[in-house]
């Protein structure tokens, strides 16, 4: 067997097959040295535990034959259907940790390469769900499909010549509004609190050759220095706010307020249970987020109105009267 190279993450290494006839040779393999195996559709997961440490330790290893074609949102969806639901990656930093492994694995020696290819393959899957309609919308990858959705509606509400996106992630979004021609807004802002969120939405505005038309910006929306963005015709908060505690959601909502000239745009996803793994610190209802449209309202002096829309999971609009 050809000498594979892992990424290691704490306890658990990570490394990609050729194929799964590799994948059978690595499980004989393992079993011979006494590691417990476990399939899924698309991962090798191989545990035992280090008898010599103290205190006792599990060591893992997750292995898996995907295509650099695979390596988009999918990723996310396989993580979460086949390793999260059965009581693997519970954590937040756990499930980040073993996804940038996971993305890394394609291309152990040049890291950077590798995450500029996930960031294109989602960005174009994305791209053609929206310009192929509803019914490219509703197949494939659960996450990018459902992101495709929300998208697709958001460009049709779109007001004004300028653009801010709280919490931007990757900047698929504004991306998409920057390329499209659905709407070219003089100012693209997209803002987020983490630095490699940042560096992952300048990677990949530099490979679609839109880095002129986007400014990214490191803020944290519930800090004074949020305001100091100024105000934008449009303003978008996609599944932010999710990640927040339910005690700054008020703070949270009057910096967006403060920063919209005309539309507020929030999407957040129905749960039962908050998804840790993703790092979510609250659930949404239809009546929570109608809860939270009306008080917006009382927080505006001028006139303004709000709906609610089911959009895999909620959009909350608010529409501030025009300014002269």
């Amino acid at each position: 067997m050809r000498h594979l190279r892992a990424i290691n993450v704490g306890n658990m290494r990570v490394l990609a097959l050729a194929d799964e006839h590799e994948r059978e040779l690595l499980a004989r393999q393992l079993s011979r040295q006494g590691w417990s195996i476990r399939r899924t559709s698309h991962f090798l997961l191989a545990w035992r535990a280090k008898v010599a440490e103290e205190p006792l330790s599990v060591e893992q290893l997750l292995a898996h034959w995907l295509s650099e074609q695979e390596s988009d949102n999918r990723l996310v969806d396989y993580l979460q259907q086949e390793l999260v639901r059965d009581g693997w990656l519970q954590s937040e930093a756990d499930f980040s940790a073993v996804l940038n492994a996971l993305i890394v694995s394609f291309e152990p020696t040049a890291p950077v390469r590798a995450w500029r290819r996930f960031a294109l393959n989602t960005f174009t899957q994305l791209s053609e769900r929206i310009a192929q309609g509803p019914a490219s919308i509703a197949t494939g990858s659960e996450t990018i499909a459902a992101f495709a959705t929300i998208y697709r509606r958001l460009l049709s509400l779109l007001w004004g010549r300028s653009l801010l996106d709280v919490g931007c992630a990757c900047a698929y979004w504004p991306l998409l509004v920057a390329r499209g021609g659905h709407c070219s807004p003089e100012s693209i802002v997209a803002v987020d609190r983490r630095a490699e969120a940042l560096r992952l939405s300048a990677l990949l505005a530099e490979a679609l050759g839109l880095a002129a038309q986007l400014r990214l910006e490191q803020r944290d929306l519930c800090q004074p220095a949020f305001l100091r963005l100024g105000q934008f015709d449009t303003v978008t908060a996609i599944h932010l706010l999710e990640h927040l505690e339910e005690s700054e959601l008020p703070l949270a909502l009057k910096q967006l307020l403060k920063v919209t000239r005309r539309r507020l745009l929030i999407a957040v996803p129905y749960e039962e249970q908050a998804q840790a793994c993703y790092g979510h610190r609250q659930v949404f209802s239809p009546a929570k987020l109608q809860f939270w449209g009306q008080w917006c309202l009382a927080q505006l002096e001028e006139e303004a109105v709000y709906w609610c829309e089911d959009l895999c999971g909620g959009l909350l609009v608010i529409e501030r009267s025009q300014q002269p």
